[in-house]
């Protein structure tokens, strides 16, 4: 008698969200669906649009679809509510209200086994969601909530690193003026002489807690600080001011862990004309990333890179990744992490800028470019795999006995 294949396991990837990223979340989550192997898995587009609504559908899974435009039902998508909260142990889902007979409506079940957060940004990058699925009991891949609030905040993050030997830039923390009080240069140059004696332009400015290019800009004199300072107000309640580096030259190293430990991708150096690589330069460079419908590839793997550059030097690589492994274990990460690094390309040092849990397209491109080589199917299946792993073994009982916190008669 012939044996029955196994069931393959339902991967629901989450996309879009509720931040500024939104667009290029849709990318990296199309690519992770494109990427599974389904063989093993069968995956499953959630969509959360603009506003916070959740859509399930096949039409989903084509770039063409997007933005979603008119009456969304006419793609075949529909909406769906947040997950259904599971049992310890029993497959979680998402409700879907669905026309029955006699046009009466009946509330049915999209079932899934594990959840891949693909949200850049606020709101699904910062933690967030991954708390939601921690209450909701939902196994999913990727960094814990601890690790992922506590990195995507750059102020956390550099306070944190400065208790090792991790190189990080001096910075000041500039707080959002209060509702009806007008930004004025007095203040800020307090906060930059108290936190960051002796500064001197030129500056860069970038928000406390969004993605790595979003409202960052240099400031090369007070007006130009000032209007950056504006910019980042606009996306968050406090910016960071640092040095901007000299001969600026950016490397950037994928971590993943293993049973031994954190292991290193390839090293990038990231090709740009600008100051800075702004968000122009990482996602709207073409060619190179995996193709979407019929169109060219995009995302953060098609931006110009050099991998594993000459210029190096063996004690710098080695440096970067060292600091990118020790980062990772220090905020117990997980899942495919992005560490960018700052140099200055004539003196030769090297400062880590910050991590990035859920990066462009899970920076498959730097795997693929690994010794030994990952490619983007093997490594969403690991991803998948350890995810179910770290959600096996959450934490334990919850039940008020359990801690003898009993206080009142359950009969």
């Amino acid at each position: 008698m012939a044996t029955a294949p196994a069931p393959k396991t339902t991967v629901a990837v989450f996309f879009g969200g509720r931040s500024v990223e939104h667009d290029v979340s849709i990318l990296t989550g199309l690519q992770f669906l494109d990427a599974l192997d389904t063989e093993l898995f069968e995956p499953l587009a959630v969509y959360i649009d603009p506003q916070g609504q959740w859509w399930c559908g096949e039409a989903l899974r084509r770039r063409s679809s997007y933005p979603l435009s008119g009456e969304p039902e006419a793609l075949g998508i529909e909406p769906v509510t947040l997950p259904v909260g599971t049992a310890l142990g029993d497959r979680p889902g998402l409700m879907v209200a669905r026309k029955g007979l006699m046009g009466r409506s009946k509330v049915e079940t999209i079932g899934f086994d594990v959840a891949v957060p693909a949200l850049h940004g606020s709101n699904g990058e910062d933690g967030t969601i991954q708390g939601l699925f921690e209450f909701l009991r939902v196994p999913y891949a990727g960094c814990r909530p601890l690790g992922a609030a506590a990195t995507m905040d750059k102020h956390f993050t550099k306070r944190a690193l400065g208790a090792t030997d991790i190189a990080t830039l001096p910075h000041a923390l500039v707080a959002r003026p209060g509702r009806g009080t007008f930004l004025s240069e007095e203040p800020v140059k307090a906060a930059l002489d108290q936190q960051m004696p002796g500064w001197a332009f030129p500056l860069l400015v970038k928000p406390r807690r969004l993605g790595s290019s979003v409202g960052v800009a240099p400031a090369a004199d007070m007006d130009a600080l000032m209007a950056a300072l504006s910019k980042a107000f606009r996306l968050d309640d406090a910016a960071l001011v640092e040095p901007l580096v000299a001969n600026l030259v950016e490397y950037n190293v994928a971590v993943r862990a293993t049973e031994t430990g954190p292991v290193t991708s390839a090293i990038e150096r990231p090709l740009h004309d600008g100051p800075t690589l702004d968000f122009a330069a990482k996602y709207r460079a073409g060619g190179g990333g995996p193709k979407l419908d019929d169109g060219p590839g995009e995302g953060m793997a098609a931006a110009g890179r050099a991998l594993d550059p000459d210029e190096l030097t063996d004690a710098q690589a080695a440096q970067i990744r060292r600091d990118a492994a020790a980062a990772f274990a220090l905020f117990d990460l997980a899942g495919s992490v992005r560490v960018d690094f700052l140099c200055n390309g004539e003196t030769g040092e090297i400062w880590l800028n910050e991590l990035n849990t859920i990066p462009g397209s899970f920076a498959y491109y730097l795997w693929q470019a690994a010794t030994p080589a990952l490619g983007f199917t093997d490594l969403a299946e690991t991803l998948v795999r350890e995810g179910q792993a770290l959600s096996a073994g959450r934490g334990g009982s919850t039940q008020a006995d359990a801690g003898g916190a009993t206080l009142f008669n359950r009969g």
